[in-house]
């Protein structure tokens, strides 16, 4: 059977790394030598000498609707669609399905133009019940980063600290209450200032904005989203990343609660600390909403040639009675460079190759953890290099609300300082 796969969003951050890896990367050429045509799709025109060689670039086309991308795959005999831009999930995965076309994608989306509507609620089409009964092909959702790469490590840091302290791989022997996604995204660009309208990122800045001004902030329990009471950017927590203790949001994210129907009993979230810069901006501008849009800039090589730091991502494991244990990865924006990306998109792209590695397969909708997660985190340290572990045995016990970090109120004359949540 011919296998001709295409990418959809080929000029984005992710794109350009994706294409980068499979042309550049021994896993992405492994991938590479399986796919007899790789077709290319964005709205915008490609540049010229962006493009790896032996690919087709199809015609600008913006797909904002089923009929777009029907149409896409029958035409051009589609076999596998890597979507990297942001289109509907469920609808992308039944068309591809009816037309005998596999498809992956890094999160759950919905169709441009759509009123958003938050993480948990979107999630929920993805529970195993609720999911559309495809049967021709397999689809697999939430295949980059995070989601993807960390639903991956929470397995494997299941069983690295069980051996580490010598109990059975499970959440019962560890005595598990939590389990945390942690990011700090240190990437910066020395030296330079950006005014109060501006919002850098490492990755879509239009994307990260919409998480962090979701309505509500939550942990995930056994499947159930748990309000805790504020949007993201009002509050900061404190936990680990690596061989840090650093501060950041509770952002909602989809893998916190697709791991909670696999991983019962224990409260799920992802805490993340942003790039000084983002930071600055969302200080700057605490009030903002969306009649003032932020400018927004790319944190990315080919726009600034200058960048430092690295993006650290992991998941950390809490336990009653061994204390935490963290596994991730931390890449440097050096390991970016050759790939024309920065530390935080070839995270992204890494998980793209190691999920559409495992494209073929038995048919339905699939997630990172319901698939081979060795074979992908195989594929992912086989690109960032292997994950670090670090272990606190004497780390406390505490619930995420519980590592809130207090605010500091604006005394009146004569007051004594306190804080208060």
């Amino acid at each position: 059977m011919t296998t001709r796969a295409l990418i959809i969003g080929s000029n984005g951050g992710v794109g350009s790394a994706v294409l980068s890896l499979l042309e550049r990367s021994a896993a992405g050429s492994l991938l590479r030598s399986g796919i007899d045509e790789l077709l290319l799709v964005d709205k915008e025109p490609a540049p010229p000498d962006s493009l790896p060689a032996g690919c087709t670039v199809l015609p600008p086309a913006a797909v904002a609707s089923p009929g777009d991308l029907e149409r896409l795959v029958r035409e051009n005999g589609v076999s596998q669609v890597i979507d990297l831009s942001s289109i509907d999930t469920l609808d992308a995965a039944r068309i591809c399905d009816e037309a005998g076309a596999s498809f992956l994608c890094t999160s759950i989306e919905e169709w441009p133009g759509r009123p958003s509507i938050p993480t948990d609620v979107a999630i929920a089409k993805l529970k195993p019940s609720h999911r559309p009964p495809l049967a021709r092909r397999r689809h697999l959702v939430g295949s980059g980063a995070n989601p993807g790469i960390v639903n991956a490590l929470a397995f494997a840091a299941i069983e690295a600290f069980a051996a580490r302290v010598g109990v059975e791989p499970t959440v019962e022997a560890l005595d598990l209450h939590a389990v945390l996604i942690t990011e700090e995204d240190t990437t910066r660009e020395p030296d330079v200032r950006y005014d109060d309208d501006v919002f850098p990122m490492t990755w879509s800045p239009a994307h990260c904005l919409e998480e962090l001004f979701e309505p509500r902030s939550f942990v995930a329990r056994d499947g159930a989203a748990i309000d805790l009471g504020h949007r993201p950017t009002e509050r900061t927590y404190r936990v680990r990343c690596g061989d840090r203790i650093v501060e950041g949001k509770a952002v909602p994210h989809e893998e916190t609660k697709t791991l909670s129907w696999r991983l019962g009993g224990v409260e799920l979230a992802f805490v993340y600390r942003l790039p000084p810069a983002a930071r600055r901006a969302l200080a700057a501008r605490p009030g903002w909403d969306a009649s003032a849009p932020w400018r927004h800039r790319r944190l990315l090589p080919v726009e600034c040639p200058a960048l430092e730091g690295e993006d650290r991502l992991g998941v950390l494991l809490c336990s009653r009675r061994f204390g935490e244990l963290w596994m991730g990865f931390s890449t440097d924006v050096e390991q970016g460079r050759p790939y024309g990306t920065n530390a935080t998109e070839l995270q992204v792209a890494a998980g793209v190759i190691a999920g559409w590695s495992q494209l073929d397969g038995a048919p339905g909708i699939h997630l990172v953890e319901e698939i081979d997660w060795r074979r992908f985190l195989a594929v992912v340290t086989a690109i960032l290099g292997a994950p670090q572990i670090v272990h606190d045995p004497d780390a406390p016990v505490r619930t995420l609300r519980e590592r809130v970090v207090a605010k500091r109120r604006k005394a009146a004359a004569g007051d004594r300082p306190q804080l208060r949540l």
